[in-house]
């Protein structure tokens, strides 16, 4: 093949500009980060404060974890730049997610040993410290054990970021034919993991719990779900490259709401109603890929939505810390309404629906906002910054040449599952 050939298959990885104004940023995708923090949220209150027949609809918003796990990746590769130290690159992720994830453990940790059994406060210490040290996730006894299960997503963000530099170089070289290869291969990947899981562990009510262990690690431990944050990185390296997605935001958001819909028709099949069997990753994660892409292409286009708007953009930076504090806020109200339980408890043996616990949730909801917000005023993103000039500064001269759109985008990313990403300067 001659080179003009090799040029014309594979095309380059677009230089970002160093400095844009806030009209060429991804607002919309910061957005969207509080919609998927939302999301989860209803998640949590369909089992620590039911509502009537709202279960199959609310436990659609767990998906929001592959939502942040897409955007992760391809937020991390809108802003990479060849040539940047690896060194540097873990510095901004240690300083973007450690600082919030530290006090997101401690705090329930603190609330919940004055009523631990005999015996359960080392465990529930152990459990604290995997969280801490991010490997939560690679001990499947510790994910839904732990004072804040929500955590376990920041451990496969870790392993994430640790791959991500040298898959984003080795990505950035490959054609777009190669990349659209590479994202049906994907698809099919976390589909092969979740057949294989129902094969080893059938679905059946009541679920059996023989072998819990390797369901649990199939389905939340860094090696099930890094497809979702490749998927991203796929996504991500092929609009640098000049492939633009022949859908708007609108079909794209119409096709994911009709997923939605499949998987609510189908909320009675046994494959769905238990957490650990459902597909709904499998199901949402392409989709995701289509809105953010389909997203991202508007905003970069320059027309505007309301996604962009100041609260929206504001309730997106808050996201990281909202999706880290809810599930403790959630739990003490529960615990002060039904009375002091283990967090599996509430799994185990769900407390009873009512439409009272709306209120609760509602202001399960108001503490989490303001207490997300503080945090990230008075406490996360002081520290990020002070962390990240010390650690986190790149030694490499960016080029000037702007995206193919004549847009930049400087974003930022965690996860959380989150990547609970949010897009500003990486």
């Amino acid at each position: 093949m001659s080179s003009s050939a090799l040029k014309r298959e594979s095309p380059p990885l677009t230089p970002l500009a160093p400095a844009a104004g806030p009209a060429d940023r991804l607002h919309s995708l910061t957005g969207l980060r509080w919609i998927a923090a939302l999301a989860v949220f209803l998640s949590h209150v369909g089992t620590l404060l039911p509502l009537p027949d709202a279960k199959p609809v609310l436990s659609l918003g767990s998906s929001g974890v592959t939502f942040f796990f897409v955007l992760s990746g391809f937020v991390l590769t809108w802003t990479y730049v060849v040539g940047d130290r690896v060194g540097p690159f873990y510095g901004r992720r240690f300083a973007r997610v450690w600082p919030m994830l530290l006090v997101a453990v401690l705090v329930p940790l603190f609330l919940q040993l004055p009523d631990a059994r005999p015996g359960q406060g080392d465990s529930l210490k152990l459990m604290a410290l995997s969280a801490i040290l991010m490997y939560q996730a690679w001990v499947p006894g510790h994910i839904l054990g732990s004072t804040n299960p929500v955590t376990w997503s920041l451990a496969c963000e870790a392993f994430f970021y640790a791959v991500f530099p040298f898959v984003a170089r080795f990505t950035a070289r490959r054609s777009l034919r190669w990349l659209g290869g590479a994202a049906v291969a994907l698809v099919l990947v976390g589909w092969g993991i979740k057949v294989w899981l129902w094969e080893a562990y059938p679905p059946k009510l009541p679920p059996s719990f023989t072998g819990v262990d390797g369901m649990i690690f199939g389905m939340y431990s860094p090696i099930a779900r890094i497809w979702e944050f490749l998927l991203g990185v796929v996504a991500a390296t092929a609009v640098r490259k000049g492939w633009r997605l022949p859908l708007s935001a609108a079909s794209a958001t119409t096709l994911l709401a009709a997923g939605f819909l499949v998987l609510w028709v189908l909320r009675f099949e046994t494959w769905r109603l238990v957490g650990i069997y459902d597909a709904l990753p499998q199901v949402t994660a392409p989709l995701y890929a289509l809105v953010v892409v389909a997203v991202a292409q508007r905003d970069l286009a320059g027309r505007t939505s309301w996604l962009q708007a100041k609260p929206m953009v504001a309730l997106g930076e808050w996201s990281y810390a909202f999706y880290l504090l809810h599930f403790t806020v959630l739990f003490e109200i529960s615990s002060a309404v039904f009375g002091r339980k283990s967090i599996m408890e509430y799994y185990m043996r769900p407390a009873e629906a009512s439409w009272s616990n709306a209120g609760w949730a509602t202001l399960a909801l108001v503490i989490s906002i303001v207490a997300c917000a503080l945090m990230y005023r008075f406490f996360e993103r002081p520290v990020e910054r002070w962390l990240r000039y010390r650690i986190g500064r790149r030694d490499v001269s960016i080029p000037t040449q702007p995206l193919h759109t004549g847009a930049q985008a400087e974003s930022r990313t965690e996860g959380g599952a989150a990547s609970m990403n949010e897009v500003r300067q990486a």
